[in-house]
């Protein structure tokens, strides 16, 4: 095997991982804050942050496939690749995350709210900003200040202290930047914003935009 595929995650769609989740063939990792799991998660998923995600301290589980996912595919990829740093062989992480299984019309478990308990429910974000996920996941476990991190990447501090506070999206300069010194997928910081921004947009939009405009169809 070469070095490049032993660096490689191996991935598997949700309709595997739900038949290997039947079969209880597998363990299901959650790498998503605590915050995102208690909202809504996959049932039998064991949580276990990307924030505090310790490889060494990974438990090994003989027999058993260990996959990963998060909210879109994105952690759950940047966790496999740990892994793999430590040693640990045939990890898989699930791609499209919790969004594509929700899509797929498979099940999960939500938090539930008696009525009255509580003020009437905001909407629930389940991707995070680029931002929260660069501070919470990387700066933080890694100890580095967003002054270091500008002067790393070669950007003004300004910058990045805009997208730390949602006031700024990441374009493609900055996430190919931010690839590059932390060792992600080229796309991985676009693709948060991106999916970040689509699902405000469909809250915000979304029902008008149904109401609004008709599917084509072939007879158009």
């Amino acid at each position: 095997m070469t070095e490049q595929a032993k660096a490689t995650v191996q991935a598997a769609d949700v309709a595997q991982v739900r038949q290997w989740l039947d079969r209880n063939e597998i363990l299901l990792v959650d790498v998503r804050e605590t915050p995102e799991y208690e909202v809504e998660h996959i049932a039998g998923a064991l949580l276990l942050p990307l924030s505090s995600f310790d490889a060494e301290m990974f438990p090994s589980l003989p027999g058993r496939k260990v996959v990963l996912h998060c909210a879109v595919g994105k952690r759950s990829e940047a966790a496999g690749k740990m892994l793999l740093k430590e040693g640990f062989s045939g990890v898989i992480h699930m791609t499209g995350g919790i969004q594509a299984w929700k899509a797929a019309g498979y099940a999960t478990e939500i938090q539930l709210h008696l009525p009255g308990e509580s003020d009437p429910a905001q909407p629930v974000f389940l991707c995070p900003a680029p931002g929260q996920v660069l501070q919470e996941e990387y700066l933080k476990p890694l100890g580095i200040s967003p002054q270091q991190l500008a002067r790393c990447i070669g950007v003004l501090e300004g910058r990045v202290s805009d997208v730390l506070a949602g006031k700024s999206p990441v374009g493609v300069e900055l996430s190919l930047r931010l690839a590059r010194y932390f060792s992600t997928a080229a796309d991985f910081w676009v693709h948060l914003q991106v999916e970040h921004d689509l699902e405000r947009a469909r809250h915000s939009v979304g029902e008008q935009i149904r109401q609004e405009i008709q599917p084509r169809t072939a007879s158009l």
